[in-house]
């Protein structure tokens, strides 16, 4: 090399020396244009100057520049580039270290595949070159993706790997990063004795080596611990530490965790006003700080408390974005979590179809993950809609899949989600009849929140079962009290869907026991706040019971009116059990209104869905109602043909009641069928089977309410006058006379 040409290489160098600092200088300032410029200048110096390795360095700096700004894919070139310059250099550590860069870009752009062959080639050269701290930095990389694809078991053995490269190169902090991530899989696979001990030994490390953000980072695993065994006062203060260390440190994230951390116990205590403040609090500092992750976690928990709040359209706005954000960093963990949460939002909002998508997607991505209590609270969803649906033996065997999964949970972590399962199950069986088995899930829901404090807001849930038990028992006064405690308890929790429910239960209480002035004020407001909460359903329920109370005071055109409003709202969201409801009522009006053949297509269908449900009050309710008609038409074989197959099904009810000093009330309410299928037996000229019919309903219900209901047939048959012909007035004075005769006989 010629004397001019070194000293044009050695300029070159030395003006590469300045463009470097001063792109050091520019990058520490926070002006990364003018150090992205100084970085590249410098490279193109460095290689003038034959100073490959330096040319390297300087365009990794580029690359560092270009990846804080947001630039992934220019990073990633300028970090392909640096590693030719480097291959040039023969400096195998930083090209390792290089392709090590590449993956974590490659990773947080959710290119998992791509980042795991660029981890796999750093791997391949700190092999070669027995470098155990940059074997550590891959296999903890690797360990974070596999935890991303939620591959638990790889991802702990990535980081048991990371950890023991860690201690062979004496890295007590990297080791401790990588402890800490091993722990994060053990809790997430509720190893929680394995986790908090891998987190402490962690904390430990940080605490002696001064690390703050990991003291911070470790304080949060250890609240989640605490959480979700449900220990809260622990909870609140492991994250009330990392709350105030951030603070001193200026940990903006560590804040955020916090925030987020605490928000969840006070939504666990139902203090939903203070969760709502911390979830938003954590989502401002995410949004700010630009943490996709983060962000997702917090919008899952703020989506949460305004479900709860009954704010649904936002909710689900908030969950759409939280499940978008999940999948585009293939972050599969959140992604099952905020599936259920988002199929929950959709089932309240009225669209079944594609809340069961939304549930069964994160049933089985929770499934796959082995996280129990994600997978049965999706399969509480799952038979919800499947309940409304009408499918309820579907639905039975669904509910008891996902109490299967809150047994694995143990009598205390696991109380909520068997309570929950119980009383879904309670709910199933008062629609099947079966009340001996709803007393039996009641009672199972009780013992389970008897066992956690936590439980104890499902009381209200249990308040409202057993206000409908009541209720299809005919015990009205009583079944009211239970709908106002569960009001009340709903209220105090925060609950407005199910204090509008349980609202909707005093209406049809009062309605039922003879109030209809109260029952249509509750109607009315109950509807005003279903329409609030953005329920559909509910506020078809809630016209429906309005239609009621008109049949009650025979305002036919009103009722037909309300009733047909309520079949749009419950076609609108399949809702096929209350649907059937609505048709029935709608039958009885036009029945009231001598529209026969109507009135029987509407029991016809009514009984159609009755029998799909297989729901006997419905069919008993259908049967009676299509067999008046018959009466009326002078068809008495087949008015008895249905009033038999009625009351077949409403003493199957009957004898499924757990007391039978509860039989009274229960076949009280059937008073005027029995009375009215004597009548058609009479009508037959089978007075003894009257006489048998009506013995066999008074030893069980007395016999005040039948004889009125006979009493008041018998004033509406025409005795006299010239309007019917002389057989007919004689055939109904005959008629009045045996019923006389049956009633003293009674």
């Amino acid at each position: 090399m010629t004397t001019s040409e070194h000293e044009k290489k050695e300029q070159s160098r030395k003006q590469a020396e300045k463009s470097l600092k001063n792109g050091f200088e520019a990058y520490n300032n926070g002006n990364m244009e003018k150090a992205a410029d100084s970085f590249s200048d410098a490279e193109i110096r460095f290689r003038m100057a034959g100073e490959f390795k330096r040319a390297g360095d300087s365009r990794s700096m580029v690359a560092d520049v270009q990846d804080q700004s947001g630039l992934f894919d220019q990073a990633i070139n300028s970090y392909q580039r640096a590693i030719r310059l480097y291959q040039d250099a023969e400096a195998p550590a930083n090209i390792a270290a290089s392709y090590l860069s590449i993956g974590h870009i490659e990773r947080r752009q959710a290119r998992l595949d791509r980042a795991q062959d660029a981890y796999q080639n750093a791997q391949q050269r700190y092999h070669e070159l027995h470098e155990t701290k940059g074997r550590g930095n891959v296999e903890l990389a690797l360990g974070h993706i596999e935890l991303q694809r939620g591959n638990m078991e790889y991802a702990a053995e990535h980081y048991q790997d990371a950890i023991r490269f860690y201690e062979e190169a004496n890295e007590q902090v990297n080791a401790a990063d990588a402890s800490r991530s091993l722990a994060d899989i053990q809790r997430i696979a509720r190893q929680f004795a394995e986790a908090e001990i891998a987190y402490k030994h962690a904390l430990e490390i940080y605490q002696q080596t001064r690390d703050n953000y990991g003291i911070v980072d470790t304080q949060i695993g250890l609240g989640r611990i605490y959480l979700e065994q449900e220990r809260l006062d622990e909870a609140t203060d492991a994250f009330a530490e990392a709350a105030t260390l951030s603070d001193t440190i200026e940990y903006l994230l560590g804040k955020a965790d916090a925030s987020l951390g605490i928000a969840e116990i006070y939504f666990a205590q139902a203090q939903i006003d203070q969760a709502l403040l911390g979830a938003e609090a954590a989502v401002q500092i995410y949004t700010e700080q630009n943490n996709g992750l983060g962000t997702a976690h917090a919008g899952r928990v703020l989506a949460e408390i305004q479900l709860r709040r009954g704010q649904l359209a936002y909710a689900s706005s908030i969950m759409e974005r939280t499940v978008r954000t999940y999948k585009s960093i293939a972050y599969n963990l959140g992604q099952a979590e905020s599936s259920v949460v988002l199929g929950q939002i959709q089932f309240q909002r009225g669209f079944l179809h594609r809340a069961q998508q939304s549930l069964a997607s994160g049933q089985q991505q929770a499934h796959k993950l082995g996280n129990s209590l994600i997978e049965s609270r999706a399969l509480i969803g799952l038979g919800d809609v499947l309940r409304q649906e009408g499918q309820l033996g579907q639905a039975r065997a669904t509910y008891s899949d996902a109490r299967v999964q809150g047994e694995a949970f143990g009598e205390v972590v696991g109380a909520s989600s068997i309570a929950t399962a119980e009383t879904r199950l309670a709910r199933v069986a008062l629609l099947a009849g079966e009340i001996k088995e709803a007393e039996t899930h009641l009672n199972a829901a009780v013992a389970a929140i008897g066992k956690n404090p936590l439980a104890r807001q499902l009381l209200a849930t249990v308040e409202w079962v057993q206000g409908q038990q009541l209720l299809i028992e005919g015990d009205f006064s009583a079944a009211e009290k239970h709908f106002s405690n569960a009001f009340n308890q709903a209220e105090a929790q925060q609950e407005p869907l199910l204090a509008t429910e349980a609202l909707l239960g005093q209406a049809q209480a009062r309605l039922a026991g003879g109030s209809d002035e109260a029952a249509l004020t509750t109607f009315i407001e109950t509807g005003r706040q279903f329409q609030i909460l953005e329920n559909t359903d509910g506020d078809g329920s809630a016209v429906l019971g309005v239609a009621q109370v008109n049949v009650s005071r025979q305002n036919w055109d009103e009722a037909l009116e309300n009733c047909e409003a309520a079949i749009v709202r419950f076609r609108q969201t399949e809702d096929h059990i209350n649907e059937a409801d609505a048709l029935l009522t709608r039958g009885l009006i036009r029945r009231s209104q001598e529209e026969y053949d109507s009135a029987l297509t509407d029991f016809e269908q009514a009984l159609r869905l009755y029998h799909q449900q297989r729901r006997p009050s419905g069919v008993s309710d259908t049967r009676f109602a299509r067999g008046s008609i018959y009466l009326l038409r002078g068809d008495y074989e087949h008015a008895r043909d249905e009033q038999t197959k009625a009351i077949v099904q409403v003493e199957r009810v009957m004898n499924s009641i757990n007391k039978p000093e509860r039989w009274s009330s229960y076949l009280i309410q059937y008073a005027d069928q029995y009375a009215e299928t004597a009548i058609t037996d009479m009508r037959r000229e089978q007075d003894e089977q009257a006489l048998t019919l009506l013995q066999g309903f008074i030893r069980i219900a007395g016999k005040s309410a039948v004889d009125h209901s006979l009493q008041l047939y018998e004033e509406t048959l025409v005795t006299g006058g010239e309007d019917i012909s002389e057989e007919e007035l004689q055939r109904n004075n005959d008629l009045v006379k045996r019923i006389r005769q049956l009633r003293n006989s009674l």
